[in-house]
């Protein structure tokens, strides 16, 4: 029986996936490896894709649209589904110039051949199928971590419904990036809940400035807000309580547990996290001020 290995290309046109597919399919014809082949035309649509299955291997175009404005590139590394796999990337830009997520990929400038790109393809399935990178990746595994992309994704709608319900429109979602577990709280009045399932366990925030929380708070109590105050700042408790009440039923139909929010005041908070945690920061601007939200993802030792 033929072991299957699922490629993901995310490439906003057919041509990478016709150039390299059937040629692909040729060579391992023969071969113990049954490469499956799904393209995804942009980051949002891989970022779908990538929720429902999991892959082996993915190859992006830099180039395609709304790639480096979500998570996906971020948090490849790190979801579930993707964090085992070997990454290739072709783009115009040089290495240094990629999100820190995509320097340690297998890298090619473009213009690439399509015998180059499947030359490298064959060598990373052979060595996942015959097993010659295991040795290498031991350490390491003991202590791999995984976030599911729903649930961040879960957290997002809640957060800009309930904002909306309170009568604030301007939300708009900037650009994911990494953020180091052991940087602060990028907001003054901060929510953190601590969420675990078989495969992964971090914690969520969400974290407002001074603005955009007196924004909220202001159409909350329907009663301008101009300071921060010790009787407005428990407010941001409710409210993420609101939040996070919404998004549980979602969250937890995908095998999530959460704790009740707890409320950080004050913007040089730090969370505690044991060293080898990563951690990625979603912004959110709205018309008075930003809030962020961050999630971070624990190393998990597994079982020997």
């Amino acid at each position: 029986m033929k072991l299957r290995k699922n490629i993901l290309i995310v490439d906003n046109n057919c041509e990478l996936e016709q150039s390299v597919k059937e040629p692909l399919l040729k060579q391992l014809e023969n071969s113990g490896v049954s490469p499956i082949v799904v393209r995804a035309k942009d980051g949002a649509e891989a970022a779908i894709k990538s929720e429902n299955q999991k892959f082996d291997m993915v190859i992006i175009d830099t180039e395609v649209p709304r790639l480096m404005d979500g998570g996906f590139v971020y948090g490849i590394h790190t979801y579930k589904n993707t964090q085992d796999a070997e990454v290739i990337v072709i783009s115009q830009k040089d290495p240094s110039d990629l999100p820190e997520s995509l320097r340690s990929s297998k890298f090619f400038k473009k213009p690439v051949t399509p015998e180059e790109l499947i030359n490298a393809m064959i060598t990373v399935l052979n060595v996942q199928h015959h097993g010659q990178a295991k040795d290498a990746n031991t350490a390491a595994a003991a202590t791999k971590y995984a976030v599911d992309v729903r649930v961040i994704n879960a957290v997002i709608k809640a957060t800009t419904n309930v904002l909306e319900q309170f009568g604030v429109t301007s939300v708009k979602m900037e650009k994911a990036g990494p953020k180091s577990p052991q940087e602060c709280l990028m907001g003054e009045v901060s929510s953190v809940i601590d969420i675990k399932s078989q495969s992964f366990q971090g914690y969520l925030s969400i974290s407002f400035d001074k603005g955009s929380f007196l924004e909220v708070v202001s159409t909350m109590l329907m009663e301008e807000q101009t300071e921060l105050t010790k009787d407005n700042q428990d407010a941001v408790g409710e409210i993420n309580n609101i939040i996070f009440g919404n998004a549980k039923s979602e969250i937890t139909s995908y095998g999530v547990q959460m704790t009740v929010p707890r409320v950080l005041l004050g913007s040089d908070q730090v969370v505690p996290c044991a060293t080898g945690s990563a951690g990625m920061m979603i912004p959110f601007s709205t018309s008075k001020g930003k809030f962020y939200l961050t999630v971070v993802a624990l190393p998990i030792a597994k079982a020997t």
